[in-house]
């Protein structure tokens, strides 16, 4: 049997036969060509690659953690999770908890809303997005009907502030499971459903100024997507894709619009994508963005905003640079409403295509109606939704790519392999030493490699 020393030997050989177009030293070179001959280890070493692993999350004993729930909202700030709302079988929530990631231990920051100063009524298929030190609260269904509201928490002080429109003031309808997120200083808003059930589902666009306490609508042309509740989208610089959702069935199309000119486009792709209702999509960062985000002063003033005229048609160049290079999503129901997916799937925003993320480890219950979002740049963590039970459980994965030698080491041990035969390495953490043999300090090599 080969020797880990000769298998590297061998993966280095193939490598220069790769690099040189041939044999050096052993056979004539052929010449270079624009196709570079196959590594014939390529595949199996890539095959080998250890997946990501989900993890269940076991929270800290001391803190009062929310009860199960889905449709509710959540947001990341300064290290924390700040879950609001939701609901559990036919009650509605207006509780505030916030989740720790160094910690892991919950806090309830709010026991009801709704009985503080400008507070939110209870509600589930809300939307909430993170402008500067605010959390942003719009729409949702309560038990008197769908909303058309806009609230916004202090994450300082925890005060909340409930923006009122202004008399003949454009705003949209009220709706519940519609989709929010981020563009520069608005809050984009899409689609969701209404309480008229000969038009259900809607399909207008809506832009709010956080700062100005603005609603404009943007008018769509081109491909423009039907009406839908239950998607999912996620913006990239100037551009909000949009994922699936619900319209009588289960959707699985991709469009893409252009946000300063409202343009629409569909985007096909081969991937096989279940269609899915209430799937969580969360927006994957570029590292370099993120460091450079975490060096700029917070007092730097946001890029100026789209114009509040909707039919004006502003210029192709990107005003808005968020960082994003690729959207993850997960679970939600397909076919009928218990029918789920666990796949979990990254969109290539430079690409746009998708890819299947093959995961290893204790993954979660299927279900719809969960949140995701990123605890660091790699790092995913999901919590809460419903199947035909309500969850209030929490699982993390890590999608960093492993280091060349944890990848090497796995792919070695996936070979079956022995570093040496019948010796047993104290390094090793693998292997079990035999019955009576000594403990043997592995040779440098192994250790640099494989510890």
């Amino acid at each position: 049997s080969y020797s880990f020393c000769t298998l590297l030997v061998h993966w280095y050989a193939m490598d220069k036969i790769k690099d040189q177009g041939g044999w050096t030293g052993l056979l004539p070179k052929w010449p270079r060509s624009t196709t570079t001959p196959p590594n014939p280890l390529d595949a199996e070493v890539n095959a080998c690659q250890p997946p990501p692993v989900w993890e269940k999350v076991e929270a800290a004993s001391g803190g009062e953690g929310p009860g199960p729930r889905t449709k509710f909202s959540s947001v990341v700030y300064e290290g924390k999770m700040l879950v609001f709302g939701g609901g559990y079988v036919v009650t509605f929530h207006s509780d505030l908890y916030e989740y720790t990631f160094e910690t892991r231990q919950w806090r309830c920051v709010q026991a009801d809303a709704s009985i503080l100063p400008n507070g939110p009524c209870k509600r589930r298929s809300h939307k909430a997005v993170l402008w500067k030190k605010e959390m942003v609260v719009f729409g949702g269904r309560t038990q008197y009907g769908r909303k058309n509201d806009v609230h916004l928490l202090n994450l300082e002080t925890y005060g909340w502030t409930k923006r009122v429109a202004r008399e003949g003031a454009a705003a949209p309808v009220e709706r519940a499971a519609h989709t929010a997120c981020l563009w520069g200083d608005e809050m984009v808003v899409f689609g969701g459903d209404k309480a008229d059930e000969s038009q259900m589902f809607l399909s207008d666009l809506w832009c709010y100024h956080c700062e100005r306490d603005e609603w404009r609508e943007v008018e769509g042309k081109g491909a423009v997507p039907s009406g839908r509740l239950g998607h999912s989208c996620g913006v990239r610089d100037d551009t909000m894709y949009l994922f699936g959702g619900f319209n009588g069935h289960a959707l699985n199309d991709m469009y893409a619009c252009h946000l300063p000119t409202g343009n629409w486009r569909r985007i096909m792709y081969d991937c096989t994508v279940r269609p899915a209702s209430f799937i969580a999509m969360v927006e994957e960062k570029d590292p370099a963005h993120l460091l450079q985000a975490a060096t700029t002063s917070s007092k730097t003033p946001c890029p100026p905003s789209a114009s509040t005229t909707s039919t004006s048609l502003q210029p192709a160049a990107t005003l808005h640079k968020n960082g994003t290079k690729a959207l993850l999503l997960w679970g939600g129901a397909y076919t009928d409403i218990y029918a789920f997916s666990d796949t979990l799937y990254r969109f290539n925003c430079e690409t746009e295509e998708f890819e299947i993320i093959k995961t290893g480890g204790e993954k979660p219950c299927k279900r719809l109606g969960h949140t995701m979002v990123l605890e660091n740049e790699s790092k995913l963590l999901l919590f809460g939704g419903s199947d035909r039970s309500y969850f209030n459980d929490i699982f993390n994965i890590d999608l960093k790519r492993p280091s060349l030698k944890e990848h090497l080491r796995h792919w070695i041990l996936s070979l079956g392999v022995p570093y040496k035969p019948a010796v047993w390495y104290k390094h090793d953490p693998y292997a079990s030493p035999p019955n009576g043999a000594a403990k043997k300090k592995a040779p440098p090599f192994l250790f640099k490699f494989l510890s």
